[in-house]
């Protein structure tokens, strides 16, 4: 049988897209569809999808360019032992936003003799490793071909400095028992402006933009999650937590808990900006929420002068989240790591610590004991 994982993608094609976001919105969310038609890969709601995708071709041209190549050169690539078009290598393997500080030496000691760099000879030196530090992270290869590349540097070497481009990875949003030869994802397209230049997100970008529906090739594979995914017993009640992109795997989750015609019920948190332009599946959840299979929280933060997320919601219903977590419910969490997640733990916590009259360390060996029982469970990126 073959192998698919992150060394042996299997290439699928893009089905549907369209955006879930309506005009007016300040963001562009879409929800792409792959196909899965004959591709021997199996995933459970829960999974990941990991994405190998393509550099913006516009960059790579850019980059030629800068770099005084035609782009048909043919270089080795150290990594695999390949030899590649430059061009293809540009697009398909290397990592265009980030540096090293590798990359800065290779690039100075090629640097014609008489040109070299005062300013890059400063910032090699050790005692200037923070301010190194912080150029690497303002700076991307094109910032620094730009200003020190003069087209020295032979073309393998300088490739062999590109970081690799890894695949980024999306929450399965649709159950394979429902729908066996299709995989949704749920896509944020990220671009933001960098030295007076606009720049997108690299994968978002690809998926959003980019691929041609039913033609560009988009090497995939799964990437299991061993602790996200629906409780052992069928029945178990489950609370979701899930603004903007966190929303994707609790509508697999809904598809196949509705197939399974569990007795356990369903709540779910929302949070998005403008109810108006930002409700995801809207349809999809309020029918449920009509069918009485579904419990609703709605967070839209712009909507009112005071920004409300999903948290505020979790403590207007402190009293019944108390009494769903006391009756076995199983507590899940998905979207933003850096900070939403965070919140809504503190928040938990607050609530468990009010409710149950808890003391802050009673509240937090709760929390750990849900963690144990793997009833409190997170995606988070």
């Amino acid at each position: 049988m073959q192998v698919i994982d992150r060394k042996n993608p299997f290439p699928v094609k893009i089905q549907e897209r369209y955006l879930l976001t309506k005009e007016g919105s300040t963001k562009e969310t879409y929800h792409i569809t792959l196909d899965l038609e004959g591709a021997p890969i199996s995933f459970k709601v829960g999974d990941s999808i990991g994405v190998y995708p393509q550099n913006d071709p516009l960059l790579v041209e850019t980059i030629l360019e800068v770099i005084h190549a035609k782009g048909e050169e043919e270089i080795l690539y150290f990594r695999t032992g390949e030899k590649m078009r430059i061009r293809d290598f540009l697009q398909f393997r290397a990592n265009l936003s980030r540096i090293s500080s590798s990359f800065l030496k290779t690039l100075h000691e090629y640097k014609k003799q008489g040109l070299k760099s005062e300013t890059l000879e400063e910032l090699l030196k050790k005692e200037n490793e923070r301010a190194m530090k912080e150029y690497i992270g303002r700076s991307e290869p094109l910032d620094v071909l730009r200003e020190y590349g003069d087209g020295s540097i032979p073309l393998t070497e300088l490739c062999n400095q590109f970081a690799p481009l890894l695949p980024r990875f999306y929450s399965a949003a649709s159950s394979q028992k429902i729908s066996p030869n299709h995989v949704d994802l749920v896509v944020a397209a990220f671009s933001y402006t960098h030295l007076g230049e606009i720049r997108h997100g690299v994968a978002s970008h690809f998926l959003c933009h980019l691929a041609e529906i039913n033609k560009t090739s988009i090497p995939i594979y799964v990437q299991p999650a061993h602790e996200f995914g629906l409780p052992a017993d069928i029945h178990n009640d489950m609370i979701m937590i899930g603004p903007g992109t966190g929303i994707a795997p609790f509508k697999g989750f809904m598809q196949e808990r509705i197939m399974m015609e569990t007795k356990g019920k369903h709540w779910l948190f929302f949070g998005q900006r403008n109810r108006k332009y930002d409700f995801f599946y809207q349809d999809f959840w309020e029918e449920l929420e009509k069918q009485k299979k579904l419990r609703l929280d709605l967070a839209f933060s712009r909507d009112q002068e005071n920004k409300v997320y999903v948290q505020h919601k979790m403590v207007q219903q402190a009293k019944d989240l108390w009494q769903w977590l006391e009756g076995g419910a199983h507590f899940y969490v998905c979207g933003d790591g850096v900070q939403m997640a965070k919140d809504v733990e503190k928040t938990l916590q607050w609530i468990i610590q009010g409710q149950g009259k808890m003391s802050e360390e009673d509240a937090k060996a709760y929390i750990r004991n849900l963690r144990k029982e793997k009833r409190y469970q997170t995606d988070v990126y």
